[in-house]
């Protein structure tokens, strides 16, 4: 207990004046509207605009602390004959003026012999926390293809920053992945590839990749390196496990909260464990067991974190417990499952409170501060303040007193609604 408060006063102090910050509020209306508001009243400050499509997909927006707004909705890799077509841009607002930067999205064939190369690439872009800069990750790949089946391929992940156009490139980082047989004649269910994960407030000092494998039913997880930023020059460290699903991370990436989902698959939703953890260095922190807590193995209806949020001091950490069943619908069996009326009724109740916002203490043997019913977890607003989204209306919730702050701002969606 006391190493797990030490090393987490040793992180929060690197962080404080980052922490000391106020919070930005952002509320996206229609057409792409942006409302900022003040989190300790909840009045306007100002207002911009987003592109229309950011409507229709907020999650491709993001907004760093500085105020700056990128749009840039996500290419995979094969690209489809739409996206070979697109013209693909992003865009991005400054604080000041809007631009849009061409994405740099690659296609080229070649052939070779009887075989064909492809050659694909499809940059993401991130803000940088600082508003100084753009970051960019890719995943090249140089496909042999045989009359539209994949051979093989040689993938190559790549990292690299530039200024708010897009221009002077200065490499990040790279890493070449194993040239890979592709026996399924798709090599996206066998080869593996770089997936970033980046802090939803700006790419600060650091940052998470991880080799994993899409697979033909369920994702293959390889390896984890954090990239981190000293004096100037990053440097990677290869992780103990590889990480599934991150969901958040403390100053410099040495806290990571990382969910393990459900690996049903096939029209099935409890086939395993959902649970999620803190990572604290050597140290992993069980703050979420669904078996433990809901003991549903008999019933197809899995409970899972479909969000966290570790508090500015990292003593807490803040969870949206969501359910893929709602508490006035059939629920079947699982796969392997009996019928068991006393597990029905206990899962029929604890899908009557969700989603549920969960406060737990981040320490050895976690305890549980606060449960808000029918509430979803936007973030914090300070230490002991949060904010949610209760029948469609941002509230400041205190953790320590259950007091709420009501507001008037309505919200269509949670994922429209962004504290930084």
């Amino acid at each position: 207990m006391r190493k797990i408060r030490a090393l987490l006063a040793i992180l929060l102090a690197g962080a404080m004046p980052l922490a000391a910050q106020g919070k930005r509020l952002w509320v996206m209306r229609a057409a792409g509207e942006m409302v900022e508001y003040d989190p300790a009243n909840f009045s306007v400050r100002q207002t911009a605009k987003a592109p229309v499509e950011a409507w229709k997909s907020p999650g491709s927006l993001s907004v760093n602390r500085m105020g700056q707004m990128l749009f840039a909705p996500a290419v995979s890799l094969p690209l489809s004959d739409e996206d070979k077509a697109a013209a693909h841009k992003i865009w991005i607002w400054n604080g000041r003026t809007e631009s849009t930067i061409a994405q740099g999205v690659e296609h080229k064939n070649e052939d070779t012999g009887s075989n064909q190369v492809v050659i694909e690439s499809a940059p993401a872009a991130y803000l940088s926390a600082d508003g100084s800069h753009l970051y960019w990750f890719a995943n090249t790949q140089r496909r042999l293809e045989r009359e539209g089946v994949d051979l093989s391929t040689i993938t190559s992940f790549e990292a690299w920053q530039t200024d708010l156009s897009g221009d002077g490139r200065e490499e990040v980082a790279s890493m070449k992945l194993p040239d890979c047989r592709c026996p399924t004649g798709t090599c996206e269910e066998s080869c593996p590839v770089g997936m970033e994960w980046t802090s939803e407030e700006g790419v600060d000092n650091f940052f998470l990749v991880t080799q994993f494998v899409a697979g033909q039913t369920s994702p293959e997880y390889k390896s984890t390196a954090r990239y981190q930023k000293k004096d100037g020059k990053w440097a990677a460290t290869e992780l103990p496990d590889p990480l599934e699903r991150v969901l958040d991370a403390g100053p410099g990436g040495n806290v990571v909260v990382e969910a393990i989902p459900d690996a049903g698959c096939c029209g099935w939703s409890n086939e395993s464990n959902d649970e999620t953890f803190v990572l604290l260095d050597d140290k992993k922190i069980i703050v979420f067991d669904e078996q433990a807590t809901y003991k549903n193995p008999d019933y197809d209806v899995s409970f899972f974190t479909s969000n966290a949020r570790l508090s500015p001091d990292m003593a807490s950490l803040a969870m949206t417990v969501s359910a893929t069943a709602e508490a006035n619908k059939t629920i079947q069996l699982a796969e392997q499952g009996q019928a068991n009326p006393e597990e029905s009724q206990r899962i029929r109740k604890a899908l009557a409170e969700l989603p549920a916002v969960v406060v737990k203490s981040v320490e050895a043997s976690p305890r549980q501060i606060a449960l808000v019913p029918h509430a979803t977890l936007v973030g914090w607003i300070s230490d002991k303040e949060l904010l949610i989204v209760e029948d469609h209306v941002l509230v400041a919730y205190h953790v320590g007193t259950g007091a709420k702050r009501k507001s008037s701002v309505r919200v269509e969606d949670p994922a429209k609604v962004f504290l930084r």
